[in-house]
């Protein structure tokens, strides 16, 4: 693995952590849910962005995070 995609591979992880805690936060504090409730709603959103955000990054910029079904 080159250098190059060890660094994009860093910051694809912190920038996928960074957008999906800010939107999450977003998301739970406009619905106004609190306590369990906000926290699991939080856990969700979290999960489901920072998937998405690393899905997006593996397909543009080629780097396999989910090489599962892969040789």
């Amino acid at each position: 693995m080159s250098i190059r995609k060890v660094i994009t591979l860093i910051v694809g992880i912190l920038a996928a952590f960074l957008i999906a805690d800010a939107l999450a936060n977003v998301v739970v504090m406009l619905s106004g849910l609190k306590g369990a409730a906000g926290m699991i709603v939080s856990f969700i959103v979290y999960a489901v962005i920072f998937f998405a955000v690393l899905h997006l990054l593996e397909k543009y910029a080629h780097i396999v995070f989910f090489g599962f079904d892969r040789d």
